[in-house]
């Protein structure tokens, strides 16, 4: 899924909402009857389930890119429906599903609208424009998006009325009942989503515009070759102390350097036979 993140907006949009999520969940779901009848397969289900679901939190606590930061979001919410899936929820994995899906496709148009703003001010550059710690303030630029956006963080976040709350509640509950590790982890899981989709709107639209900051910062950079371990001012003492560290700019240290020694009369007597 974070690999899948390099074409346009719309298309990581419906990759995440309605094709390749909807892809593997759908197929379990429906041989869920064949996997009932083999001993252990459902245990293994919801296990891989509730490690993908602290697993892609976890990782999405950590991205700077705000559409990887989602693609993991999505990776953690496919193992809710997996846990939901191995616990024998076969219609709360599906409605948590299309919730998930209406959520996470408004998530993502909204990240494409703030790239596309952002690549007027930074140029086309996929590492700038899609970087979460130049962005900030951008609220009075694109406020709609803003809403936008902020109504999809509150449903995958699980804010009742919205529609991830209802679908989220019922694998929640039906975890207690199915096992109490893995409900408490669930749970842990619900709180980290809420803090991951918070922090990448945060970043994005709330504070200062940080990319101004960032260019400031890059030019008071002092050049990498007066950069020294004890200091610039120690830097000079080595180079005066030690003249065989510099090299003059019109002479070459190579070994095939074209310049000439003459050789002294004593040593051309020596050398001859």
């Amino acid at each position: 899924l974070p690999d899948a993140m390099e074409g346009p907006t719309p298309i990581s949009a419906l990759i995440h909402a309605a094709t390749m999520v909807a892809a593997g969940i759908f197929l379990v779901a429906r041989l869920l009857p064949l996997f009932i009848v083999i001993p252990y397969i459902m245990n293994l289900i919801s296990l891989i389930g509730i490690i993908t679901v602290l697993l892609g939190a976890t990782l999405a606590l950590a991205q700077k890119d705000i559409k990887r930061g989602l693609a993991y979001s999505t990776m953690s919410q496919l193992g809710y429906m997996m846990l939901a899936l191995g616990m024998g929820s076969y219609r709360t994995a599906l409605f948590h599903l299309i919730t998930h899906a209406y959520s996470k496709a408004l998530l993502f148009l909204g990240s494409g609208s703030v790239i596309h703003s952002m690549e007027t001010i930074v140029g086309y550059s996929p590492y700038k424009s899609q970087n979460m710690v130049l962005m900030g303030g951008l609220t009075k630029h694109v406020p709609i998006t803003k809403s936008t956006f902020l109504l999809g963080t509150l449903s995958l976040c699980g804010i009742p009325p919205l529609a991830c709350f209802w679908s989220k509640d019922e694998i929640l509950n039906d975890s207690w009942l199915y096992s109490t590790i893995f409900a408490i982890i669930a749970w842990a899981t619900a709180g980290l989503t809420a803090f991951y989709m918070f922090r990448i709107y945060l970043l994005t639209f709330e504070g200062h515009f940080h990319f101004h900051f960032q260019n400031y910062i890059g030019k008071q950079k002092t050049p990498f070759y007066s950069i020294s371990l004890w200091g610039k001012g120690a830097s000079k003492r080595i180079n005066k102390n030690l003249p065989l560290l510099t090299m003059n700019n019109n002479e070459s240290s190579s070994f095939f350097s074209k310049r000439t020694y003459p050789i002294d009369d004593n040593v051309r007597n020596v050398i001859r036979p």
